[in-house]
């Protein structure tokens, strides 16, 4: 999800994740972790939910149980104010996507969103810009670099618990800093523990020659560049989840220059889809091929006003208004979803919104769920 302010599964899929699991153990040393903290256990240290500090970390006691107090802390401002709020709208509103893959482009790390939205889905596929980054090797660490990023990492907790998105400037200023850094990887790992799943495995993919879907990434775990994006496996009770999140530019020069990632993007387009704090890109005629995609394929879209167009949506989608919109965020053209506000302000009795979904504050926070018109003569599905 961007502020920018300075931001098909099937066989092969199947085949892919018990590729995954089967060599999850053997990739783990290979980027920091040890027997004794792998994952999971990583991934609860960055949420603040390990009891104490883990053999071979370089933190003071005192210091990692400030740490876990504050990130609990933001953690439960964060479900209160908006995720669980979230989570109930969601529940009343939205058609479920049990077993299926949700499609969030111009995500952001933002696992922490989909999740509420879509709790019963089988596969979440993000994709922004930011490098994934390998997870922090935190027992490699010396002291005063780790120390720098839990501080850091701690920062990024309170803003996303207060604004419920991630700052472009934010992201790419972590993606300079030496030695340790979050990317994309460290936040979902987090999201995932606190939503209750377990890590089962991190490793880096990439999409394959054809487009069709990821793979594996064939380059050296010590090399940085090979983890642009990354697949999350995780479990619930008996229920396994695929969190993938995938590096690219979404802009049309960018896709025509890479056709097997257009084709990719052209079979994602046809899952059940979230835009949210995007930047009003998808409106912009640079990124008319991902919105296009969309506009044909998607059997739905859950956006805010920075997503698609209001009179292009409407025209092939059935289009149900939350919450309340008059105009774009300042930081953005005010000319824009002009026809949205009139929308808004033509239909009398819109539901409205008790959570903050991006950069709109209430009273002005609000979304649209559109679910693809049905040709005529055509029955609804069952």
């Amino acid at each position: 999800m961007f502020l920018r302010v300075g931001r098909a599964a099937g066989a092969v899929c199947n085949a892919f994740l018990l590729a995954a699991t089967a060599c999850a153990i053997c990739l783990l040393p290979r980027v920091g972790w040890s027997a004794a903290l792998g994952p999971d256990a990583s991934a609860r240290v960055l949420a603040g939910m390990a009891a104490k500090v883990p053999a071979g970390v370089p933190m003071p006691e005192a210091k990692f149980a400030e740490y876990a107090r504050r990130a609990t802390a933001n953690w439960e401002q964060y479900e209160r104010h908006i995720g669980a709020p979230m989570q109930k709208w969601a529940t009343a509103e939205l058609v479920p996507a049990p077993g299926g893959t949700i499609f969030y482009p111009f995500s952001g790390p933002d696992f922490a969103t989909v999740y509420r939205m879509y709790p019963n889905a089988s596969r979440y596929v993000l994709v922004a810009m930011q490098r994934a980054e390998p997870p922090p090797a935190l027992e490699a660490a010396k002291a005063a670099d780790l120390a720098g990023f839990m501080g850091r990492f701690a920062d990024a907790w309170r803003q996303f618990a207060q604004i419920g998105f991630f700052r472009t400037l934010d992201l790419d200023e972590e993606a300079k800093q030496p030695g340790l850094r979050a990317g994309t990887t460290a936040p979902m790992l987090a999201f995932a523990v606190r939503s209750g799943f377990t890590v089962v495995s991190v490793e880096p993919i990439g999409i394959n020659a054809s487009g069709s879907d990821v793979e594996t990434h064939p380059g050296p775990r010590s090399d940085r560049s090979t983890w642009n994006s990354v697949r999350i496996t995780l479990q619930a009770g008996g229920r396994q989840v695929l969190l993938d999140y995938i590096r690219m530019n979404l802009s049309d020069a960018s896709l025509n220059e890479h056709p097997a990632q257009r084709a990719w993007v052209q079979r994602m387009a046809a899952h059940p889809t979230v835009l949210k704090a995007a930047s009003h890109l998808p409106q912009s005629p640079r990124f008319a091929i991902v919105r296009d995609a969309l506009l044909e394929h998607a059997p739905s879209i859950l956006q805010d006003e920075t997503g698609i167009e209001y009179t292009a949506l409407s025209k092939v989608f059935d289009v149900k208004l939350y919450g309340r919109f008059t105009k774009p965020h300042p930081l953005f053209n005010q000319d824009s979803q002009k026809a949205l506000a009139q929308a808004y302000k033509a239909q009398p009795a819109v539901k409205p919104l008790t959570f903050r979904v991006s950069y709109q504050r209430q009273p002005e926070a609000n979304l649209q769920v559109a679910n693809r018109k049905r040709p005529a003569g055509k029955p609804a599905a069952k």
